[in-house]
């Protein structure tokens, strides 16, 4: 167990193998939400079934986060719960689209049309919800009214994206055939024509225990690694936490997306990120505070993610920006993606070794950023002020 927890090499090894477990959980998943959700209209599917269900590794991490930390972590293992969410929203936002676009040209079609209603409609929700996080977060304490601020922006982001339904869409659109697979749940969700729905929600319920088992140990393996290397657990979180967690998402993404359903391969993305900025992070935060009586002491790990959460922010800007003027998407979009993916990854690696005292090629130019937006008078120093004026008396 020490080789485990306490080398970056078992830590590693545990998070894939958790990786493999949510993967083959969430075949399980969407078999279940594809009935669940043949009623709801084009799109609107990808941005609430789809994102909750494909979005739940990012809260049970975030649940698991908080409910193993010991008292003097409970900062620092809450900022890494953060980070897992943000870079899960990264990954989300640039390395899926990539893997779906590249999915679509692979099979003949010249590029990808994506309706910039739900691109508008997710898409401003989404830069809503981090700069909502960007503010609130930046204050010296947590308490459970952070968490219920999160949750409810969810719940109106939820309520708009379900009204937005179209009287004409409600009827099924995918028929459903037992025979189209051989897998084991597919037989058991159609081995007779009563049933389905109640066979579908108890998949629902085994799929998603299966991977909080698997986010358990996730949190353990990035602890481990994290502990290995001497860094902060955010910065594992916001590579390696944020690319096994988001697993889900991109199985589910690239299925829509062979079926030509584009608007519920893009929505499921920026619905799980508006989902992973508010319900994942928000709820469990809301409830264990709550329950615990207490507040986090945030002063030490919330200037450590400011930088995170601003870049995080203006990849966002970037990138809806592209899927916003882009009449389709193709080859050159994928390059410029990755490429932006790389700055993200480098700024991260940077930025650890920085924090951690280092003079490397990526430490400087990421220290830099990070000392622009902590001098005097600057960034952090205002978003510090705006929190606690806005959070002083929760």
């Amino acid at each position: 167990m020490g080789v485990i927890f306490h080398t970056w090499y078992g830590g590693l090894i545990l998070m894939l193998v958790c990786s493999y477990i949510i993967a083959k959980s969430c075949d399980v998943f969407e078999a279940a939400t594809e009935y669940l959700g043949s009623n709801l209209s084009e799109g609107v599917k990808g941005a609430t079934l789809n994102a909750i269900g494909s979005s739940m590794p990012e809260l049970l991490t975030t649940v698991f986060f908080l409910v193993l930390a010991v008292q003097e972590n409970l900062g620092r293992d809450f900022a890494a719960s953060i980070g897992g969410n943000a870079g899960s929203a990264i990954f989300n936002s640039i390395i899926i689209p990539m893997l779906v676009i590249w999915v679509v040209l692979a099979v003949g079609i010249t590029g990808v049309k994506v309706s910039k209603k739900v691109i508008l409609r997710d898409g401003l929700f989404l830069i809503g919800a981090e700069i909502m996080m960007l503010l609130l977060l930046s204050s010296h304490y947590i308490t459970h009214w952070h968490g219920w601020i999160f949750t409810g922006f969810y719940v109106i982001y939820l309520a708009y994206t379900l009204l937005s339904m179209k009287n004409g869409n409600n009827e099924t659109q995918n028929g459903y055939n037992e025979n189209e697979s051989d897998a084991w749940f597919k037989k058991y969700q159609f081995r007779s024509k009563e049933g389905i729905k109640e066979r579908s929600w108890i998949l629902l319920l085994c799929s998603t225990l299966i991977m909080a088992a698997a986010c358990a140990g996730i949190v353990e393996g990035c602890k481990g690694i994290a502990e290995a290397l001497k860094i902060h657990p955010l910065f594992v979180a916001l590579i390696l936490v944020a690319a096994v967690s988001s697993v889900p998402d991109t199985i589910i993404s690239i299925k829509d997306a062979k079926k030509g359903n584009y608007d519920d391969a893009l929505s499921n993305v920026l619905g799980s990120n508006i989902f992973d900025i508010t319900i994942s992070m928000g709820l469990p935060l809301a409830l264990f505070l709550l329950f615990t009586g207490q507040k986090i002491d945030f002063i030490d790990a919330g200037p450590t993610f400011i930088d995170v959460q601003v870049m995080l922010l203006l990849v966002t800007i970037v990138t809806i920006g592209i899927y916003y003027f882009s009449e389709e998407m193709h080859l050159l979009h994928v390059c410029v993606l990755g490429i932006l993916y790389a700055v993200f990854i480098f700024y991260a690696i940077g930025a650890a070794d920085y924090l951690n005292g280092g003079t490397s090629f990526l430490a400087k130019p990421s220290g830099a950023f990070i000392e622009f937006l902590r001098r005097p008078g600057g960034i952090s120093e205002f978003l510090q002020k705006t929190a606690n004026s806005l959070t002083g008396s929760w």
